[in-house]
């Protein structure tokens, strides 16, 4: 099986990380560099409004699953979403429902009869693709560091369905096929 993993395909064995697939509707929602860097400290390495805006545009008036350190960064500026955080720690989080599982967190969003989207950390990412029917990953142009990265993935297990190029990122809207 091949798997992207700092910006070059590899060779996975065959039960290596392979947790099953994809019917459970959730939309993996990500901006990330060529290397998959997803996080620097308490934010992102970059400043790219004009990304940030589609990602707003996409999640506005659904279901949005993360963590609690991504929802403390992102979360402001979802006011017109329903969010769900998942954490093992935190019991109420001002303007989220605070669930303990990733399972969990579905079947909360489920619920509410909207789209799913899982818009990380790492560990949510990790937990999610393996469950996602489709993928908007936004690949910021540039090289930057930092200690967050996106989860490898099947490149084979995913058709491509939409491509767009702007000035400072390339989106790429992944659909499973196998």
């Amino acid at each position: 099986m091949r798997t992207v993993q700092n910006g070059q395909e590899r060779i996975r064995s065959a039960g290596e990380n392979d947790t099953r697939q994809g019917d459970e509707g959730v939309i993996i929602i990500s901006a990330m560099s060529s290397d998959r860097v997803i996080g620097s400290g308490n934010g992102m390495p970059w400043d790219v409004p004009e990304e940030y805006e589609q990602f707003l545009r996409y999640v506005d008036g659904q279901a949005v699953i993360m963590g609690r350190r991504s929802f403390e960064i992102f979360g402001a500026d979802l006011r017109h979403t329903a969010n769900i955080v998942v954490s093992r720690s935190a019991v109420r989080i001002e303007g989220a429902r605070v669930c303990s599982t990733i399972q969990e967190a579905i079947a909360s969003a489920r619920a509410l009869g909207k789209t799913i989207f899982s818009a990380g950390g790492a560990m949510i990412y990790e937990q999610t693709v393996p469950l996602a029917s489709d993928m908007y990953l936004s690949f910021i142009k540039g090289h930057f560091t930092g200690e967050t990265y996106f989860p490898c993935f099947d490149v084979h297990a995913w058709e491509v369905v939409e491509q767009r190029d702007h000035e400072a990122f390339e989106f790429i809207h992944y659909r499973r096929i196998v």
